[in-house]
């Protein structure tokens, strides 16, 4: 039988999934589940030393001689940090161990209770990874359990051989060993498609599916050449925003989830996710409510595990190039996935009918809409917010967005716009560079238009509602008091005197024919130029919902 602390089963679990088969343990009370554990498995030998320091070089000993990562086991307090020597050294040799520590709960750390010292990350340098992980109570914190897991585990059996720590604190009561079996644990593979064997493993994954979908989050621009992108997408269904893609179709992504949320006909049985961060909340929602059959595979030149599904299996390190490619080269493969990709273009020609035929009233999504179908050319840069911006660019730019996605702040949204305006200055290119920017990005970054001389290429379209529009989107937030004076921020600021004391050109927008006027100015003006368009909360909020209402029959 073994232990009842769910995070001592899911490790002992992934420790055998992952190859681990030799662990060096040593003596205590508060890592008793995790020896027991390992002494219960069949699938590990255990070998005991009492000294810690000594139990580090142990492991290092078995692992020169096995070329396989071993684990050392070691109690909470002064115990883990006497294997710092042999980590080191191991380390070193690029024969890296695994250090298991046992730990007290967090509450307890720094609060005069035995054994306890501040053991995540104390392992410093010497260790590539460190992960501490929860005492699951929900399956949130199990998947999140199991993640930590992975990735340390992921990390130590990576060509390079580091050590990597793996602290577990563990709650008392400490000795219940009720547990029949281990739990069957979700364990990520890492390949590359420079390995012949790994290579044909994905191939036959996307050989075999029928209902194959892409989903491409943030990337540089280019990363996916334009040419393998239309590829890819004409043999499965790729999801894509400007953030990630130039010169194509609207996706209508988040607008076709929308449409037919739930609808079980649209789940793929295998999602392959190229790049970082997306702006549609309703795609990551879409891609953690398939069920745990559909094989998720994520690809990545850094090889690093980024589960934004919740349920990745593999992890391949590749570019984002390289692996449109492969998918694109297998799903020709497959003529039982055609009516798969049929099915989602049929939708998405739905989804553009309605989207060209709703004529959104003056409000914010008026002003991005005839900027992005009227304005924007060939060769022009274009940098979005975040917030409200973003989202209104997912709906109409047909052309690659620069956005401060990685962590969605607010701050620094017009510095980095005037950052690449003044490179593409410098660099003589041709084409204007554009910011289109809500009213609280705007006076948050005010401090971008004077800490440099402003390039003559740079335009920016202000969003000005008077506070944080994003605000009035988020159900259930109405009902607070609070919304408008203190979430939103609420105020009747405007860009006029920022403008005239950095020299700007400033124009401004009230209604639809000031805004159509002021759009021309701004893309015909020859220097910095910023046009404030002054909307209402309530009409920016109507146009919004109206658009999305207008895409269910």
């Amino acid at each position: 039988m073994y232990s009842d602390k769910e995070n001592v089963n899911i490790l002992t679990s992934l420790l055998v999934a992952h190859g681990v088969r030799d662990i060096v343990v040593c003596p205590g009370s508060r890592n008793a589940p995790l020896v027991h554990n390992f002494n219960e498995c069949p699938d590990i030998t255990c070998f005991s030393a009492t000294d810690e320091r000594s139990a580090g070089f142990l492991a290092l000993g078995l692992r020169q001689q096995t070329g396989i990562p071993v684990a050392v086991c070691v109690t909470s307090g002064s115990a883990l940090l006497n294997v710092l020597p042999a980590v080191a050294e191991a380390t070193y040799q690029q024969q890296g161990i695994i250090v298991i520590s046992a730990d007290r709960p967090e509450a307890w750390i720094g609060q005069l209770d035995g054994q306890t010292v501040p053991q995540p990350g104390v392992l410093g340098t010497f260790s590539a990874k460190s992960v501490s992980l929860p005492e699951p109570c929900n399956n949130e914190q199990h998947w999140h359990c199991n993640r930590l897991v992975n990735e340390a585990l992921l990390e130590a059996c990576s060509p390079s051989s580091p050590s990597v720590h793996i602290n577990v604190p563990i709650s008392e009561p400490l000795f219940s060993f009720t547990t029949a079996c281990l739990p069957k644990e979700r364990v990520v593979r890492r390949m590359t498609l420079n390995n012949i064997e790994e290579q044909e493993a994905i191939a036959q994954i996307l050989t075999r599916a029928h209902r194959l979908m892409v989903v491409t989050g943030q990337m540089p621009s280019g990363s996916i050449s334009n040419k393998m992108m239309s590829r890819m997408a004409g043999e499965v269904p790729v999801a894509y925003e400007p953030l990630s893609a130039s010169d194509m179709p609207l996706s209508f992504i988040d607008q076709c989830l929308y449409a037919v949320e739930g609808d079980e006909a649209y789940f793929p049985d295998c999602v392959v996710y190229l790049g970082g961060n997306t702006i549609s909340k309703r795609l990551r929602r879409f891609l953690r409510s398939l069920p745990p059959s559909v094989v998720h595979i994520t690809a990545s030149s850094d090889g690093l595990l980024h589960d934004i599904s919740g349920n990745t299996a593999i992890v391949v390190k590749a570019s984002a190039e390289e692996m449109a490619a492969f998918v694109t080269e297998k799903a020709c493969c497959n003529e039982n996935r055609k009516e798969y990709h049929r099915l989602w273009a049929s939708l998405r020609e739905t989804i553009a009918a309605r989207h060209y035929a709703y004529a959104p009233r003056y409000s914010q999504m008026m002003a991005v809409k005839e900027f992005e179908e009227g304005i924007v050319r060939a060769g022009d840069t274009v940098y979005y917010a975040n917030s409200m911006s973003i989202r209104l660019a997912a709906v109409y730019a047909r052309h690659y967005v620069f956005c401060n996605r990685g962590v969605n702040g607010i701050e620094g949204s017009m510095s980095v716009a005037v950052g690449g305006a003044l490179s593409l200055l410098r660099s003589n290119a041709e084409g204007k560079v554009y910011c289109v920017i809500g009213d609280l990005s705007f006076f948050y970054d005010n401090n971008a238009l004077w800490n440099v001389s402003l390039p003559s290429n740079l335009r920016i379209i202000l969003l000005n509602n008077g506070g944080g529009a994003i605000f009035r989107n988020l159900k259930g937030l109405e009902k607070s008091d609070a919304r408008e004076r203190y979430i939103a921020a609420a105020h009747k600021a405007s860009a006029r005197g920022a403008c005239l004391q950095n020299g700007l050109k400033y124009l401004s927008a009230n209604d639809t024919t000031s805004l159509l006027n002021g759009l021309h100015e701004l893309s015909e003006s020859k220097g910095a130029t910023l046009l404030e368009v002054f909307t209402s909360p309530e009409d920016d909020e109507r146009a919004y919902k109206d658009y999305y209402l207008n895409l269910k029959p």
